[in-house]
């Protein structure tokens, strides 16, 4: 017994002085964008977004001692991102970064030279790159999928589960109450979902009523949002908690969450309000799986009144330093005052969630795999005046599906398949062509047809400078209207150079590198292909003075 104290104690002592000792990843207090477990369009944000003062180029530092684990270059996702693996059995992340540290980026180079590629995901092993506590890694920037420039920051255990870096010792100052922004109230009714806005009154700073009159079996949504002080940021709630009375039913907090459980919110979300009204309403009617690891409490979250009689419930919605905000709920057992809410959209064709379809109309064909969808559904299903119709704007898709089209026409070059979204804007979904079929492999619904781009892409110079130096860059501007630009390759005397590419800015630049032996006189060759392989190749000569 004392043997597993003593082992008890020193854990605890070891976790308590790791948390201590972390140094923070920039070098002035954190002020936050986002934070772990907010809804973002991608799923439940696995890490926190640090503020860089609005600007790219921040000194970012590892937060302990350490080694490389992983570095990805990528136009998507994290963009730059290094994985740095702890003594402790943590693992901390850095994404969206401009540039690595001057040694760092000398040996991801090479890996790129060797395999000719911008984009690149490179696992190391323990002793190949050491890094110290407080050791400069990188600086900030707003690579990837990065709308602003800011720090992308998580912990994780060794095997990949996202920790809430706020637990610890990161502290952000806070005397905000998370705020209730909208609150629903649902009932089904014969394979149907109606739902009734409810207005809440503010009593005083932490306390919202209001009332519900209804003998119908009822549950909650409520939309949530939380601010730090020092910034106008909207970020997402810590803890969501459902009571009745004083037993709590349904409890949310957001200390941890897998990969997996990612994308998982939208299964509990009013999709309907998400689209129609950017509103993330988050049902609470225990649906969602006990073993989620931000699942603390799962019980039922429905509620029926008798007639005349009244049940008190209470959301509470608290963040990370213990600010409160109560949402308290009457509900009244009426038989005379009915559920006036809204019908969900109904579509022709029923979906069950639980189930395979292989669809077939006009020798266009859709396959549905199990659990396309999160729950039981209905799309418009139709092909008619060359266009395929899987339409409904109001359920998301869990997995992706297979579309095969029909092609009848023998004009081949530079056929694609196109979608139209519920507001007729336009998307490239494939150009994949087997047996007089294009075949797509996608997420998502909405209109598909064929459509034809013979258009090649666009490359522009930046400036009219020919002579650069070691501290100038090649700027070039491409881009491709119609379906997108997918590869470009660029060649200096004959060799392959690392050209970084920005998309958000249609941007590609060279920086002179130690990889490349650059002469008095360059010969430049860029080749730019679309989608559909429409390709667009640029020269010309530039000299160099060192």
């Amino acid at each position: 017994m004392k043997k597993l104290f003593y082992i008890i104690s020193i854990f605890t002592f070891y976790l308590s002085f790791s948390q201590n000792y972390f140094y923070r990843p920039i070098e002035y207090d954190i002020l936050l964008s986002g934070n772990f477990g907010e809804i973002r369009s991608s799923g439940f944000h696995t890490g926190i977004d640090i503020k860089t003062k609005g600007k790219v180029g921040e000194i970012i530092r590892s937060i302990d001692d350490g080694y490389i684990s992983r570095i990805q270059v990528s136009t998507v996702g994290y963009g730059k991102v290094i994985y740095i693996n702890h003594s402790n059995g943590l693992k901390s992340v850095y994404g969206h970064l401009q540039d690595f540290s001057k040694e760092i980026d000398e040996q991801i180079k090479y890996f790129q030279y060797r395999a000719e590629t911008f984009t690149i995901n490179k696992f190391f092993k323990e002793n190949e790159i050491r890094i110290k506590a407080g050791q400069i890694i990188g600086y900030s920037g707003n690579t990837g999928t990065s709308f602003g420039p800011h720090l992308h920051f998580e912990i994780r255990t060794y095997n990949d589960v996202p920790l809430n870096p706020l637990n610890y010792n990161y502290k952000v100052e806070d005397s905000i109450r998370p705020e209730a922004r909208k609150l629903f109230a649902y009932k089904e009714k014969k394979g149907s979902l109606f739902k009734k806005r409810l207005k809440m009154k503010k009593i005083n700073d932490s306390i919202y009523e209001t009332q519900l009159k209804s003998v119908d079996t009822i549950f909650f949504g409520i939309e949530t949002t939380d601010k730090q002080s020092f910034t106008y940021n909207v970020n997402g709630t810590y803890k969501i908690l459902l009571k009745e009375n004083s037993s709590d039913l349904i409890e949310f907090k957001f200390d941890s969450l897998t990969f997996d459980e990612k994308r998982l919110f939208l299964k509990h979300l009013d999709f309907k309000e998400l689209v129609e009204n950017n509103s993330k309403i988050i049902l609470l009617n225990n649906e969602i799986n006990s073993n989620y690891k931000f699942v603390r409490k799962n019980q039922s979250g429905r509620f029926y009144v008798k007639n005349s009689d009244i049940k008190d419930i209470t959301i509470m919605l608290s963040d990370l330093n213990k600010n409160n905000t109560y949402v308290k709920i009457k509900m009244i057992g009426d038989s005379i005052e009915k559920f006036g809410g809204s019908k969900r959209v109904e579509f022709n064709k029923i979906i069950r969630a639980d189930l395979s379809y292989d669809l077939t109309y006009n020798n266009a064909n859709v396959k549905f795999k199990k659990n396309t969808f999160y729950r039981d559904t209905t799309i418009d299903f139709d092909f008619k005046n060359d266009t395929l119709y899987i339409i409904n704007p109001y359920v998301p898709v869990n997995k992706s599906f297979i579309i095969n089209f029909p092609i009848d026409i023998d004009l081949k070059k530079g056929l694609y398949l196109a979608r139209l979204d519920k507001n007729g804007n336009k998307f490239f979904s494939s150009s994949q062509l087997k047996n007089n079929f294009l075949i797509s492999n996608t997420k998502a619904l909405g209109k598909y047809y064929i459509n034809v781009d013979t258009i090649k892409p666009t490359i522009k110079k930046i400036g009219k400078n020919k002579i650069i130096n070691k501290n100038q860059n090649l700027g070039y501007l491409i881009n491709d209207d119609e379906t997108g630009i997918k590869k470009y390759k660029a060649y200096i005397n004959d060799k392959w150079a690392l050209f970084e590419y920005e998309p958000k800015k249609n941007y590609i630049q060279f920086r002179p590198d130690n990889f490349i032996n650059l002469k008095n006189e360059n010969n430049l060759l860029i080749e730019i292909e679309d989608m559909v392989g429409n390709v667009t190749k640029y020269q010309e000569t530039f000299y160099f003075k060192n």
